[in-house]
């Protein structure tokens, strides 16, 4: 049911640790100064304090934020395939990949990314990528 939180995950795959990278973890932790409540929410909706009542809220914030910052809307599950992309852009084990979005073996990601996995990052991309990465601590 939208907005209802979940103990379980669709998979047994689904549960599983995230490396996140050091940018996204000090964001998450600067967050608590929010949220810093004693809840295990990490996000939740500033007007009333309290767990987003669905998603349409949410979709429409990332509207908003997306707009005052001059940056082309995507929605917000765009994210997770920018994360595997770049993964596979600097090299990263397919298998390590599909498990960091919780699939149980390579068949997703490589028919899904299988561009970024047989083309990488060549021309100087790789390095350019990597110094943004160490600009932003991540």
């Amino acid at each position: 049911m939208d907005g209802e939180a979940k103990d379980t995950a669709k998979t047994d795959a689904g549960l599983r640790q995230i490396d996140l990278r050091n940018g996204a973890l000090t964001a998450l932790q600067a967050q608590t100064s929010f949220t810093g409540n004693g809840q295990e929410l990490v996000f939740h909706n500033p007007t009333y304090g309290a767990q987003w009542e669905g998603d349409k809220p949410i979709h429409r914030r990332w509207r908003r934020i997306l707009k005052q910052a001059g940056v082309r809307y995507r929605n917000p599950y765009q994210t997770r395939h920018t994360f595997a992309s770049s993964l596979l852009m600097l090299g990263e084990l397919p298998l390590y990949v599909a498990s960091q979005m919780g699939h149980t073996d390579t068949t997703m990601i490589t028919r899904t990314y299988g561009k970024w996995i047989r083309s990488r990052l060549d021309d100087g991309k790789r390095e350019r990528l990597l110094k943004m990465y160490a600009r932003t601590g991540q």
